[in-house]
């Protein structure tokens, strides 16, 4: 079995796509897998070796013997990308639905921070008024046309949670949980040794909820009994605001802004907060944060709607989206209630065991040799 596994953004640009499609690569790879590796990022000054072959923004032809070279093709995405190439060819592919893309022009439900429409009609609507008719018809065509291809091309659909699978229900498709390369943060140190009550570890951007865990966090510092100290560890295009807005409430002292990290330093910050906060203000797909977290043995507070909550299960408490009255309150409890805390530690350290990535990778191997042998 031949595999192209198309990844829109990868190595060395960070987020979730890229992890997770590193990680599915790495799991190819050590199991003997045939396979490629292509996306749309470009290598710039990056100069990492992978044990496998990645081909970075190919021209038109590079692409269709791409396509005739592989058995089946996995998008990490719901991408229109190497189409009508693959239509075409009939060889058969598979779509990951890492977001919203074939229920709302803009993938997220979510704009310029604010919620937006996750149904068809709706998001056409908004966008219209938002940027105008001309931009939200070709919005529009781009959404009928994964809408299209999703119906009646695509072999099979994955969910990545339970979530997804309801969220966005389609014919043809699979709950598979995201592989997360969750081993390297077990050896983050104990919560006990923790010098920050609190962390949140993310990409500063609206969407993660921020703003709203300052907010929460203003209201703790003034009602709790000792000063507590919260962590963030990240960095995004709203760092300067979330800042000001520290600042603004003047609690600037009771908050560390570690920056971006990665690596053994990574995992060193993340030992440095008791419990980790994932307060995502809109529908969060599924939330990899959140098992590393618990793989750390960090109990945790994310938002209620979305995969959150499904990922941290009985190792979290929940608060609904953007309800920074809410998060406040969790978060005091779990000052006035150490044992909760350490309950939770425990809880989510059995809980991380469920999302070891091999077992999804061996999940995702499997699906493509169906979709192949079917094809």
């Amino acid at each position: 079995m031949k595999v192209l596994l198309y990844s829109h953004v990868f190595h060395p640009s960070t987020g979730g796509v890229e992890t997770v499609s590193r990680t599915l690569a790495e799991g190819l790879a050590q199991r003997g897998i045939d396979f490629k590796l292509l996306t749309s990022t470009p290598a710039g000054d990056d100069r990492t070796e992978f044990g496998y072959h990645v081909i970075r923004a190919p021209d038109a032809r590079t692409a269709r013997q791409l396509i005739d070279w592989a058995d089946v093709v996995l998008f990490n995405g719901a991408s229109l990308a190497l189409q009508p190439g693959l239509l075409f060819s009939r060889k058969p592919f598979i779509w990951v639905h890492v977001g919203y893309q074939v229920s709302c022009i803009d993938g997220l439900g979510w704009v310029d921070g604010e919620p937006a429409p996750r149904t068809p009609w709706a998001s056409v609507a908004f966008h219209a008024r938002r940027s105008g008719p001309a931009r939200a018809a070709i919005g529009g065509l781009k959404l009928l046309l994964r809408r299209l291809v999703a119906r009646h091309f695509v072999d099979r659909h994955v969910a990545i949670t339970q979530w997804m699978d309801k969220a966005q229900p389609l014919a043809r498709q699979v709950q598979i949980y995201n592989p997360f390369p969750i081993d390297r943060f077990r050896g983050a140190a104990p919560v006990g040794d923790a010098s920050y009550d609190f962390a949140y570890l993310g990409r500063m951007v609206s969407e993660k909820g921020v703003d709203t865990l300052i907010q929460a966090f203003a209201r703790v510092v003034r009602q709790a009994d000792a000063k507590p100290r919260l962590l963030l560890i990240g960095d995004g295009d709203r760092m300067a605001q979330v800042q000001a807005l520290a600042r603004t409430l003047g609690i600037e002292d009771s908050v560390h802004f570690a920056g971006r990290q990665s690596g053994q330093g990574l995992v060193d910050w993340v030992g440095q907060g008791a419990v980790g906060i994932v307060p995502s203000a809109w529908e969060e797909p599924m939330g990899g944060v959140a098992i590393e977290l618990m793989a750390a043995g960090r109990g945790l507070i994310v938002s209620e709607r979305g995969g959150l909550a499904e990922c941290a299960g009985d190792a979290g408490l929940l608060f609904p989206n953007g309800d920074a009255d809410a998060l406040a309150r969790c978060m005091l409890r779990i000052l006035a209630e150490p044992q909760l805390r350490h309950m939770l530690g425990q809880r989510a350290l059995l809980r991380a065991e469920r999302f070891a990535p091999e077992r999804f990778i061996d999940q995702y191997i499997e699906l493509l040799r169906a979709t192949a042998r079917a094809a």
